[in-house]
Order: C-alpha cells, then structure tokens, then sequence
C-alpha cells in the first residue's frame, strides 16, 4: 500500500468503526429507546451495511481489491466512515439520528434512519464495482450517488409531509416508507456509478443515464405520501399495507430500473 491509501485507512478506521462504537455506546439511549429496540435495529443496519459493502469488495470489485485483504479493510473502514459522514447530512432532510432515535426513541425514525443507513452503503458500494487507479475513483464516484440521493430525499421532504410523518406523528408506517424510498435511491443511484473508471466525464455521463428511474420513484413516493400519511382519523397507518408494501414496490421498481441499465462494465 502507498503512502496516501494508509493515512486513508488510518483516518477511516477513526472515523468509522471506532466513531461509531463511540456514538453507540456514548449516546444516551432512553428507555422508550431500548424498549422500541432501537439501539438493536440501529446496530443491525450498520451490520448489515458492513455486509454488503464487504460482499461487493470480495466479489466485484477492482482486480487488486478482490485479491488483496488489506484493500478490501481500507474500503471496508472507509464505507463506514463513509456513512458516519453521511448521517451527520441526514438532519438536512429532517431526520436527526440523535435527536429522533436516540433521545426521543422514535421506532418510525429508527426504521428511517435504518434504511437511511444501507441506502448509503449502496450509494457507496456501487462506487467500488470495477476497476479503477485507486481510492479517489470511489469517492468521486460515491460522492456523486450519495450527494444525489441526499438532494432527492431533501426534495421528498419539501414536497411531502414525511419528515413530520415520522418526527411528529411517529408513523411507523412513513418511517417504513421512508427507508424503502431511500433503498431503492441506493440501488439505482448505486447501479449509476458502478462500472470501470474511464473518467470523471464518463462516470458523470454514465450516472446520469440512472436518473429518470430516480426520478421516477421520487414521483411516486411523493404520490404516496399524500395517500398513506396519517391523518387525524387515522393517525397510525397499517404498518404492513401503508409501509412495507409501498417500500417494497419502491425497491422493485429500482430493481427493475437497474435491470434494464444492464451489468456495469
């Protein structure tokens, strides 16, 4: 390893894995927190997270990362401290990881920040599928995905009343929703940058190809929204037909979106 790709991997394994131990355990988790389960749903979509950002690098990533353990721990750290950066930008869409999930032990905010989570580590991996000269390639390429669906997710909350869904109201339901709209972004955002590096131009020009069935989804959830939101008659929607079912049609239709892009190359 070069110079620059250890002082990468110091300063991830700081803001990564060791960050987020930190915030874990150091947050003061109430009790409606632990009794909501919380901290276990919080933890488990970093695992899972980990996981798939782990998967891409032993399978599909960049020749010398598959074949080489000590690349696959620098882009493994550096997802994470990929995704502690990130979070900090979620309060910019309405969701506070400390205020909402932690402090307040908001399940509908845990379920969004949840998804939130893995919708990045997607935005993230797919930055790490093909061959590339090293690991500035995956942050410009991350950095594009990951930018992008924060500015989507900013656009559902101006344009729809989740934010308040699931910081107000506690909607379970919204929350779910929220975290199937975030998936999905993740998978075709993700799909968008995926490929081997030729240039910034290229990978701009190839990610753009990705956004209309970004857009598409944003269309829909923001349709969705003014449907499913709680309402005083109905101030908790069915979690299963309001938030799992929608989330589940959101990701489908990434899935299907991604399908027609082809496999990256």
């Amino acid at each position: 390893m070069s110079g620059d790709e250890v002082v990468v991997t110091l300063l991830s394994v700081a803001l990564g894995p060791v960050a987020w131990l930190l915030w874990l355990f150091r947050m003061p988790w109430g009790p409606p927190a632990r009794h909501g389960r919380t901290f276990e749903l919080v933890s488990g979509a970093l695992a899972l997270a980990a996981t798939l950002i782990f998967v891409v690098l032993r399978t599909v990533a960049s020749f010398d990362v598959v074949n080489d353990f000590r690349y696959q721990f620098m882009y493994l750290v550096l997802g994470l401290a990929w995704l502690r950066v990130a979070q900090a930008g979620f309060a910019l869409a309405g969701l506070s990881a400390r205020d909402d999930v932690v402090e307040r032990g908001n399940p509908a905010a845990a379920i969004a920040l949840a998804g939130a989570l893995v919708g990045v580590a997607l935005c993230y991996a797919g930055g790490n599928i093909g061959d590339g000269p090293g690991w500035w390639v995956v942050v410009f390429s991350a950095g594009l995905s990951t930018f992008t669906c924060l500015t989507l997710w900013i656009a559902l909350t101006v344009c729809s009343p989740i934010a308040d869904a699931v910081a107000i109201d506690r909607d379970r339901a919204s929350g779910a929703r929220l975290a199937g709209f975030l998936i999905a972004l993740g998978v075709v955002l993700g799909r968008g940058v995926a490929g081997n590096w030729q240039s910034g131009g290229q990978t701009v020009a190839d990610f753009v190809v990705a956004l209309p069935t970004a857009a598409v989804i944003l269309v829909a959830a923001i349709a969705v929204e003014y449907v499913a939101r709680p309402t005083p008659s109905r101030p908790q929607g069915p979690l299963v037909t309001f938030g799992v079912l929608p989330a589940v049609a959101y990701v489908a239709l990434a899935v299907a979106g991604a399908r027609t892009l082809g496999w990256p190359v």
